[in-house]
């Protein structure tokens, strides 16, 4: 399994890293899981403190350098028609791979994103990609929603760039693996030869034994790594235009911004009614006081795992369209979407008020949850992956696969 960060453990567990731990566990129940990353030693250290019981072997290579030498030369690489995933690609990566596979007959390499396609793997073993999100799609619904003049143009040339490179680096794979339905779909549309299939996330089962904790009275929480654009945006969105209407009908409602790397434009938005409050070495303590939990997102892809903890907890959701993209929740039923801010704050007002709306909502959500996100189910799925690409099964490509 190749990570393009290390799979630290908890809290560290951040990002991409709620879908990639999980599936790393599982698999490491099945086979002999070597693991091959991007980290320090410290971070290697970490990770083999908590995990090497689990693993085969374990290697991690260090690509750290300073921030502004990635950030110019990924502008470099946009401005000579290059994506700036390259950034990913590291000859001492590609040097322990080899070196790793010229000692392992590996039956299956797994790499936890697309965009390490980029590396030459080991002629006749299959590997197969989780894809996350497409990386494109994300760079096109920045571009669109974004009104930073220097961001738009970045992203715009990260989505006209990116896309080529993107769907390059996916026909090199035997197999992809989507979040989303719709996800699956742009895949099988830009690569039609290419065999797609569609595991969803769990929920960690901790967040369903977390002990119940009196709610306090108007709280609305969110959560989410502030570093991630789309999390960034969404959340200025609520402070700016939903928060205001709510605050005009439930004047004691108070707002958790809770995550790590919040910038100056969200602390600059903190205030008697607006806590924001970093990193945290647990979201629970707040997911399980809050009274509703908020998913204002506007710019996104792939599955929200944020939405499946607040569900695993109880939690009744207010979403966005975006927000719940490729989670089984229907409005009214198991939460409530709203995409402007006089409905956003309209839902939740009408949460805050209504206990028994909260009460329904989490009960429907709460069953969905418990029915459709186990991660021993999202293993199998997986595990049966790996056995099909090995045995050289080859569906039609436009087959449809939910696993």
């Amino acid at each position: 399994m190749m990570f393009p960060y290390a799979p630290l453990p908890p809290p560290n567990d951040l990002g991409g890293m709620k879908r990639n731990l999980p599936f790393f566990h599982q698999m490491a129940k099945r086979h002999a899981v070597t693991v091959l990353a991007y980290g320090s030693r410290e971070e290697e250290k970490m990770f083999s403190g908590a995990y090497a019981a689990e693993c085969a072997a374990v290697r991690f290579v260090d690509r750290r350098r300073p921030r502004v030498l990635n950030g110019i030369e990924a502008l470099w690489l946009l401005l000579t028609g290059r994506s700036n995933y390259r950034l990913l690609y590291r000859e001492s990566m590609q040097e322990a791979l080899d070196e790793l596979s010229g000692r392992t007959r590996f039956d299956v390499i797994h790499t936890c994103t697309q965009m390490f396609g980029y590396f030459r793997f080991p002629a006749g073993v299959p590997v197969v990609t989780d894809t996350h999100e497409v990386e494109y799609d994300l760079a096109q619904r920045t571009y669109r929603n974004t009104k930073n003049l220097f961001w738009r143009f970045f992203m715009y040339l990260s989505f006209r760039v990116g896309r080529r490179e993107e769907i390059a680096n996916c026909g090199k794979f035997d197999a992809l693996v989507a979040t989303t339905e719709r996800d699956a779909e742009i895949f099988r549309r830009d690569v039609p030869s290419q065999r797609v299939v569609v595991i969803q996330n769990g929920v960690d089962p901790s967040f369903y034994t977390f002990p119940p904790v009196p709610r306090e009275q108007g709280a609305l929480v969110f959560t989410g790594m502030m570093s991630f654009y789309p999390n960034t945006h969404g959340i200025q969105w609520f402070i700016d235009e939903v928060f205001p209407l709510v605050l005009e009908s439930v004047p004691g409602a108070h707002l958790y911004v809770v995550g790590k790397d919040p910038g100056r434009e969200i602390l600059s938005r903190a205030s008697e009614r607006v806590t924001v409050t970093g990193f945290v070495p647990d979201v629970r303590p707040y997911m399980a006081r809050g009274e509703v939990f908020i998913i204002p997102l506007h710019i996104g892809g792939g599955i929200r795992g944020k939405a499946l903890e607040a569900m695993a907890m109880s939690l009744p959701i207010v979403t966005t369209t975006i927000g719940c993209e490729g989670i089984h929740l229907k409005d009214g039923y198991s939460s409530l979407f709203a995409d402007t801010p006089e409905a956003f704050a309209g839902a939740v007002t009408r949460l805050l008020r209504d206990a028994g709306l909260r009460q329904r909502i989490t009960a429907n959500a709460s069953a969905t949850v418990r029915g459709l996100y186990d991660w021993d189910a999202k293993g199998e799925a997986l595990d049966g992956l790996y056995r099909s690409v090995v045995n050289g099964d080859t569906p039609h490509s436009k087959q449809k696969e939910n696993l």
